[in-house]
């Protein structure tokens, strides 16, 4: 079933959790499926204040679990206003944890923070890069 317009929502302890929205998606229930384009996703952190946004030119959400995999110019805004950009992320909702293994660029102010991947606890903020963390300053006027 090819839809437009979707949002889906999960919710904790009457709190939403996590929002994903989507321009276009084809639903396969018989996979539990949902293969999503031009999307944004928001997730919550323990106290319901946002935690995590994201967007990207796609995603494929599992509809049991509410994981979702994001692709394509990913680009998000953590609680504390960093900002990061990379080619794919992964959201386990099980674990709260939002990651990838593929290199991030996470800017900082003047700074870049450059990793080989990283790993967001949504619930309760914390971000740690993986794989080579380098810090970079920008110079640009």
């Amino acid at each position: 079933m090819r839809l437009e317009q979707l949002a889906f929502v999960a919710t904790r302890e009457n709190t939403t959790e996590v929002r994903v929205e989507a321009v276009t998606g084809v639903i396969e229930e018989a996979i539990g499926k949902a293969t999503l384009d031009a999307v944004h996703a928001e997730w919550s952190g323990a106290d319901g204040k946002p935690s995590l946004a994201i967007t990207c030119e796609r995603g494929e959400l599992d509809l049991d679990s509410n994981d979702l995999l994001a692709s394509g110019d990913v680009q998000g805004t953590l609680a504390d206003g960093r900002r990061f950009v990379g080619p794919w992320l992964r959201y386990d909702r099980a674990r709260g944890v939002a990651f990838s293994d593929a290199p991030v660029q996470i800017l900082e102010g003047a700074r870049v923070l450059r990793g080989g991947g990283f790993e967001y606890h949504v619930r309760d903020r914390r971000l740690r890069l993986t794989a080579g963390a380098k810090v970079e300053e920008n110079t640009r006027p």
